[in-house]
Parts: structure tokens; C-alpha cells; sequence
């Protein structure tokens, strides 16, 4: 059974950012390939365009982070299509422009 990839979460509340195109960005960053978040998982501020797909891991293959590369271990097969399972912290989406979340 592959270990689920652990990423850290956010503590922005509701503050806006001052750049939408850096905040989608360090929150896609943050997010793909996450299957556990340690802390808060806040989806904010995302404009109509946003493509959320990377809430979901799809290559086949643990993201950077988990086993593979630099870790000495060999790349694991992760079922695709895999949701983020767990938040250890609370989920906060507000003031978004996109339609839905993938």
C-alpha cells in the first residue's frame, strides 16, 4: 500500500492576494499531487479561468515529495485520478469565480 503524500496547508483566512496570478500558482504548488494536508486547505480568490485540476493526482507515479526522486526510494504507483483524502486543519472556500472544483 503506497504511503499518501503529505503537503502543508495554509493560514491566509480571507486576506486577498496581491497577486491572483502568484496566489493560483503557490496554491497549485501547494495543493497537486496532495493526498494529506497538515494544516488548512484554503481555496480563495480563484479566477473564472482557474483550472483545479491539480487537486487531483494523475500521473501514476508519486508526486515529488513522497518517494522518487532525491528521497532513495523508487517511484511508487499511486491509483490515478486520487482526491485529497484527509485535512487536518479546516476547509475554507470562499470568494472564488471559478464555477467548480474538479
Amino acid at each position: 500500500r503506497a504511503v499518501p503524500t503529505v503537503c502543508t496547508g495554509t493560514d491566509m483566512k480571507l486576506l486577498r492576494p496581491s497577486s491572483p496570478e502568484s496566489h493560483y500558482e503557490t496554491l497549485r504548488h501547494l495543493y497537486q499531487g496532495c493526498q494529506v494536508v497538515q494544516g488548512n486547505l484554503e481555496l480563495t480568490y480563484l479566477p473564472a479561468d482557474a483550472d483545479t485540476a491539480f487537486l487531483k493526482v494523475r500521473s501514476g507515479k508519486t508526486p515529488p515529495g513522497g518517494s522518487g526522486r532525491g528521497s532513495g526510494r523508487p517511484l511508487t504507483p499511486v491509483p490515478l485520478s486520487q482526491d485529497i483524502k484527509e485535512v487536518q486543519g479546516y476547509v475554507l472556500i470562499a470568494e472564488n469565480r471559478v464555477s467548480g472544483l474538479e
